[in-house]
């Protein structure tokens, strides 16, 4: 559970794929498919989510590494304000870890 620094939950545009992708490709680390608990909407086109430790359990990706803190403050300014970063539980397989995810604002 500890080090939530070098880990980064991803649901939208930067996941493996996706158009946003490759901001996060030249880091060394390692990809898991997780588990997030909350609500998963869309907000000026793009994936928006919002955490709910109750609420429904949507599939995401997880990166581990350990150069993650070195490019958060480039992901922090291309997220922009309308999402913010916060640290949220993450099922991988029946571990559970700690990590960073981008919340955002959220409409159906």
């Amino acid at each position: 559970m500890d080090n939530p620094e070098t880990r980064l939950i991803v649901y939208g545009s930067l996941a493996p794929g996706e158009s946003n992708h490759f901001l996060l490709t030249g880091l060394n680390g390692e990809w898991h498919r997780c588990q997030i608990r909350g609500y998963l909407g869309y907000y000026r086109g793009f994936k928006s989510y919002r955490y709910d430790p109750e609420g429904t359990e949507y599939p995401a990706w997880l990166l581990v590494s350990p150069e993650l803190p070195r490019i958060i403050p480039a992901l922090d300014d291309f997220e922009g304000e309308e999402y913010k970063r916060i640290v949220i539980p993450a099922q991988i397989g029946d571990r559970l870890v700690m990590a960073q995810v981008y919340e955002g604002k959220y409409s159906d």
